[in-house]
């Protein structure tokens, strides 16, 4: 029976002593990397309402509705349970009216509480 276990013995050693190699998840959150590409946020006051972000969006995530008649105030529906986040709306948007944050964590028990809506 020792001899199964002797292999093993210098590396049951050295581990004992070692930082575990993973983190205790919940409690403690690690940074995302530079360039994640999360949930997309909508700037409104930069919206010009041309929607060249719902015709590039291959998910057909996003809405663009005018508020009012009179003054160029839009405001944005985002699809989140659509969305791939491919970034395709940032990087096509004129006014660079979106971005993407560093969230990850979006489960959520009912699809619909998903849609984000900015006014």
């Amino acid at each position: 029976m020792s001899l199964r276990i002797a292999p093993f013995l210098p590396e049951l050693l050295r581990s004992l002593f070692k930082k575990p190699a993973t983190v205790k998840y919940p409690f403690e959150k690690t940074p995302v990397p530079p360039g994640f590409r999360g949930n997309v946020v909508f700037d409104p006051a930069k919206c010009i309402g041309c929607k060249i972000c719902v015709t590039d969006c291959p998910a057909e995530a996003i809405e663009i509705i005018r508020v009012s008649e009179t003054e160029k105030k839009f405001k944005m529906l985002l699809h989140n349970d659509r969305c791939i986040h491919c970034a395709q709306c940032v990087d096509s948007c004129p006014t660079k009216t979106y971005h993407m944050d560093g969230e990850f964590e979006t489960a959520v028990l009912n699809r619909h509480h998903l849609k984000i809506e900015y006014k």
